[in-house]
C-alpha cells in the first residue's frame, strides 16, 4: 500500500538555486520527462519498509541526483560536515579543536592537497563518471534549497558552513575515503612537520592525535573490521552462490553505512549499503553476482627518513645529492574566543615520497632535527578510481566478470572483496593498493619496527612494473586472489588463510603477514562456516549472529573446573586476595553464550579482557590462555584448548569479579541489562560482543568512531584496563549493514539489516526501527525486484531538476 505520493521539482538558472515547489498540475511522469528532456535530472524514490528507498532514473546522471536526494533526506548532515573538513574550514567555524585537531585536518588536508587533486581529476572523468559526479551534486544541492539550510534534517540545521557543494567538494571528500588507511591517520604529524629553526612556531596539536593515528595503521588500534563470507555451490542448497556481508563499522558519524537500489534500465541494478558523499554501492548485489568487503591487513604508505643537508633543515639528500623539499604555504582562518578569525599561515613541506611527518610523540629521535626528517609515500594518494569501479563492478554478471572490473580499474582503495555469483563461484581478492618494494628493501622494511625506509637511498624507492594502477604499485596479477566451489572468507586477517583447505602465501609481506596467528574472530568464523555441510538462507543469518565464541567454547568449562578445584582458597590479585568460588558458580550456571538474556557473559568478557590486558599476545599463543600452541599448517584451530596452568585465567576472574562489582553490577548480570545503545534516549539492548571474545558479530564502544564533529554517545566512565563503564556497554560500532543473501532459480533472494536504522533524523520513525529488530536478532527482506518493491511500498517521490 502506498502511503504517500508527491512530485518534487528544484529548478536551477546558471549557479543560482531555486526552492523546489511541489508539483501540481503535471503528473509524476511529466514532471520528470520535462526535466530529462530540458537536458536536467529527474528521478523517482520508492521508499519501502523501514524507510529503504529504491532509486530509479533513466540515466545514471539522474540516477545520482536521485540517490544523493534521498541520501539528504536521511543523512544530510554527514556529509556537509565532510566539506567543510577538506576544504580546510573546520578551525574557521568550530576554532582549533579539542587538542588542536580541526588545526590538524586543516593543515594536513591542504598539504595533501586533495582539493587541487580533485580539481585535476575533475578534468579526467571518464563521461559516465562525470554525469554522476554532476547527478549527485545537484541532488544533494537541490534538496538543500527544497529545505532551506534551517530545515535540513539532522544535528547541522540552520549552522553557517551548510552551503551547496559542488563537484571539486565531492571529489576531495572520495580521496579523504581513499586515504581512511593511510593519509588519513596521518593527519597530526603532518600538521605538526616544522622546521627545527622554527619549531616555536609549531601549531599547538596534542601528542595524543599523533600516537592515535600511528597506533590505527600500525594495527594496535583496529577501528574497523568486517566479516565476509562467500559460500559456492559446494556449501549452498541451491547450488548456486551465497554471501555474507558483515561489515563492522561506526554507527555514529560519517562512516555509517546508508542502504538503498540504484536502477537504470539496461545499465545497472544494484542493491546494497553506500558510504555518504561515494555515488553507487560499496556492498552489495545485482541479479548475477554478489559482493562485500573487509578492511585489508596490509600497508597502503611506507615511512622514510631522510639525511638531511647540514644548516639546511628543508634540503636532504638523495645517493649523496642534496635535493630540496618543496615548500606549501597554508594559511587557515580560525575562528577566535570572540568570533573573530584571525588568519594562520604556515609553509608545509614535502619531499619527493610525499609530506614531512614529526612522529617525535611517539619516539623523539622521529621528529623533525638538524641530521633527520620523517616522511612517507602514499599509495592512494593519487586513487581517482572509487567511483568507477563500484560502478563497473555493478555491471559485472559473474565473478569473472568483477574480478576483470576490480583488475582494470584497480581502485578499490583498503579492503579485501568477497564475491559469489548465481553460477555458484567463490572468489576472494585483495587488490588494495600496496607499495611494490625490491627484495633488499623488503628486508629492511621488515626489520623496523615502523617499516621505515632509508629515503636517501634511491634503491628504497618503490619499483615500477608493469599492470600496475600507478608507478611503484604492486600489479593487480601479483595480488593475492583465489576462486573455489565451496567458500572463500575473510575477517581481516592477512590474505593468507582465505579457506580453511588453501593457504596463499609467497606474496609481499606488505600485502600483510603470512604465517602468523590469526585472530580468534577469524578462527571463530572458519568454526562457523564449517558448522553446516550446506546452507539454506536462514541458515546464514542465524549462524553470523550466534552467540557461541571461541573463547568460551575452549576454555569456560576449563576455568569452571580450575576455579572449582581451588574452592574458597583467594586468589590475590594486585595485592588483594579475591575468593573467586562466586564467579565460578556464575560462569558453571551460564549457558555459554553471548544472548542478551545470557547471565555470565559479562563476567566471561571482563574475565578474558583482564588476561588480555595483562598478557597481550594471549589470544596468539600459547601459555596464559591457550595450551595448544599456534601451528602454521592448522592455523584456523590454534592457538586452542586450556593453559598448563590455570594461574592466569584465575586472575582474570579475579579481575573481572572486581570490575563488575566497581560500577555495581551482579556477577549474573543479564547481558542485556549491560550491553545496548542509546536512540532518542532510550536504551536498546545490542547483541553480540568485543573481538577479544572470539564472536563473529562485534558490538562495542569506539571513541573516535569517525571524523565528524557530530556529538557522540557518552561511553561513561571507563573501568581502569576495561572497556566496561559505569553506564555498562555503550555500543556505537559493530554489525552495521548485514546482508545474506542467496542465488535461486528466482533470482536472488537476500535478508538484511541496518543495525543503527536508515535515518540520522531523530525526528523520523526511521530513526530507531531496524536497531529495535537488530535487538532481536531479526533480519528483513532486501527488497529487489519491481513486484516486491511494489508490494512494500510506503512512499513514492519524483524529484526532478533542471540543468
Amino acid at each position: 500500500m502506498i502511503a504517500t505520493r508527491r512530485v518534487v521539482t528544484a529548478l536551477a538558472a546558471a549557479a543560482l538555486l531555486t526552492p523546489a515547489v511541489v508539483a501540481t498540475a503535471a503528473g509524476p511522469a511529466a514532471a520528470a520527462a520535462d526535466a530529462v528532456a530540458a537536458g536536467g535530472y529527474a528521478a523517482v524514490i520508492k521508499r519501502t519498509s523501514y524507510g529503504v528507498p529504491h532509486i530509479s532514473a533513466s540515466n545514471l546522471g539522474s540516477a545520482a541526483f536521485g540517490q544523493a536526494w534521498a541520501y539528504a533526506e536521511d543523512r544530510f548532515c554527514d556529509l556537509a560536515d565532510q566539506i567543510v573538513k577538506v576544504r580546510s574550514e573546520r578551525s574557521r567555524y568550530f576554532g582549533p579543536g579539542a587538542d588542536g585537531a580541526n588545526l590538524a585536518t586543516d593543515f594536513a588536508y591542504a598539504s595533501l592537497g586533495v582539493v587541487e587533486r580533485a580539481q585535476a581529476q575533475l578534468a579526467t572523468l571518464q563521461p559516465d563518471e562525470r554525469d554522476i559526479v554532476n547527478g549527485y551534486v545537484r541532488g544533494y544541492n537541490a534538496f538543500l534549497a527544497t529545505r532551506g539550510a534551517a530545515r535540513v534534517p539532522g544535528w547541522c540545521a540552520g549552522q553557517p558552513w551548510v552551503k551547496p557543494i559542488g563537484a571539486v567538494d565531492l571529489l576531495a571528500y572520495q580521496r579523504d575515503i581513499a586515504l581512511l588507511a593511510s593519509g588519513g591517520a596521518l593527519l597530526a604529524p603532518i600538521a605538526l612537520a616544522t622546521p627545527p629553526s622554527a619549531a616555536a612556531s609549531a601549531p599547538a596539536i596534542a601528542p595524543g592525535l599523533v600516537k592515535d593515528g600511528v597506533a590505527q595503521l600500525t594495527g594496535q588500534s583496529k577501528s574497523l573490521s568486517s566479516n565476509g563470507w562467500a559460500l559456492g555451490a559446494d556449501k549452498s542448497k541451491t547450488g548456486k552462490g551465497m554471501l555474507v556481508g558483515n561489515p563492522h563499522f561506526p554507527w555514529e558519524g560519517e562512516l555509517r553505512f546508508w542502504e538503498n537500489q540504484l536502477t537504470v534500465p539496461g545499465n545497472v541494478n544494484v542493491y546494497g549499503a553506500s558510504l555518504g558523499g561515494l555515488p553507487g554501492v560499496q556492498i552489495g548485489f545485482t541479479d548475477k553476482v554478489a559482493w562485500t568487503h573487509t578492511i585489508a591487513a596490509g600497508s597502503r604508505y611506507t615511512f622514510y627518513s631522510v639525511n638531511l643537508v647540514a644548516n639546511q633543515p628543508t634540503k636532504y639528500y638523495v645517493d649523496g645529492v642534496p635535493e630540496a623539499m618543496s615548500g606549501k604555504v597554508v594559511t587557515v582562518k580560525v575562528k577566535q574566543a570572540n568570533g573573530s578569525l584571525a588568519d594562520v599561515t604556515r609553509t608545509m613541506y614535502s619531499t619527493r615520497y610525499g609530506p614531512v611527518l614529526d612522529l617525535s610523540a611517539i619516539d623523539p629521535s622521529l621528529g623533525w632535527n638538524e641530521y633527520s626528517a620523517i616522511t612517507y609515500r602514499d599509495a592512494n594518494i593519487d586513487n581517482d578510481r572509487l567511483l568507477r569501479v563500484w560502478m563497473n563492478m555493478a555491471r559485472a554478471t559473474d565473478v569473472s566478470g568483477l574480478r576483470a572490473s576490480i583488475a582494470r580499474d584497480q581502485g578499490i582503495p583498503w579492503v579485501n572483496t568477497i564475491a559469489t555469483d548465481s553460477s555458484g563461484n567463490a572468489f576472494y581478492v585483495d587488490s588494495s593498493p600496496t607499495p611494490n618494494l625490491s627484495p633488499a628493501s623488503i628486508a629492511e622494511w621488515s626489520g623496523n619496527p615502523l617499516g621505515l625506509l632509508d629515503g636517501s637511498n634511491s634503491a628504497n624507492a618503490w619499483v615500477v612494473a608493469p599492470g600496475a594502477r600507478s608507478p611503484g604499485l604492486v600489479p593487480f596479477a601479483q595480488q593475492p586472489q583465489l576462486t573455489r566451489r565451496d567458500y572463500v572468507f575473510n575477517s581481516n586477517d592477512s590474505h593468507w588463510v582465505p579457506n580453511a583447505n588453501q593457504f596463499l602465501t609467497g606474496f609481499t609481506p606488505l600485502q600483510g603477514p603470512e604465517g602468523t596467528p590469526l585472530t580468534v574472530r577469524t578462527r571463530q568464523n572458519v568454526k562457523l562456516i564449517n558448522s553446516t555441510a550446506k546452507f539454506d538462507l536462514a541458515g546464514l543469518g542465524t549462524t553470523i549472529l550466534s552467540g557461541d565464541t571461541y573463547t568460551a567454547a575452549q576454555l569456560a568449562a576449563y576455568t569452571v573446573a580450575a576455579c572449582r578445584a581451588r574452592g574458597t582458597t583467594p586468589v590475590v590479585v594486585d595485592g588483594t586476595p579475591v575468593d573467586v568460588s562466586p564467579g565460578c558458580t556464575v560462569l558453571a550456571n551460564w549457558d555459554k553464550q553471548f544472548e542478551l538474556a545470557s547471565r555470565g557473559a559479562v563476567l566471561w568478557r571482563e574475565t578474558v579482557g583482564a588476561v588480555v590486558a595483562a598478557n597481550p599476545g594471549a589470544l596468539d599463543e600459547a601459555g596464559s590462555l591457550f595450551g595448544v600452541a599456534f601451528n602454521p599448517a592448522d592455523p584456523t584451530r590454534t592457538p586452542r584448548g586450556g593453559p598448563a596452568a590455570p594461574g592466569e585465567l584465575l586472575a582474570g576472574l579475579a579481575r573481572g569479579m572486581q570490575r563488575m562489582r566497581a560500577v555495581g553490577l551482579a556477577l549474573n548480570v543479564a547481558m542485556s541489562q549491560v550491553q545496548y545503545t542509546v536512540k532518542n534516549g532510550q536504551k536498546i539492548p545490542v547483541p553480540g560482543s568485543t573481538e577479544n571474545i572470539g564472536i563473529a558479530s562485534m558490538a562495542q564502544y569506539e571513541p573516535l568512531p569517525g571524523s565528524s564533529l557530530e556529538p557522540f554517545m557518552d561511553p561513561g566512565t571507563f573501568v581502569p584496563g576495561s572497556d566496561l563503564t559505569d553506564k555498562g556497554y555503550v555500543v556505537n560500532y559493530g554489525t552495521s549493514f548485514l546482508l545474506t543473501l542467496a542465488y535461486t532459480t528466482s533470482g536472488p533472494s537476500a535478508k538484511c539489516i541496518l543495525t543503527f536504522s536508515e535515518s540520522g533524523d531523530r525526528a523520523s520513525s526511521n530513526y530507531t526501527d531496524q536497531t529495535q529488530l537488530y535487538s532481536q536478532k531479526k533480519l528483513r527482506d532486501c527488497r529487489y525486484s519491481d513486484s516486491a518493491i511494489s508490494a512494500d511500498t510506503r512512499s513514492i517521490e519524483v524529484v526532478a531538476a533542471t540543468a
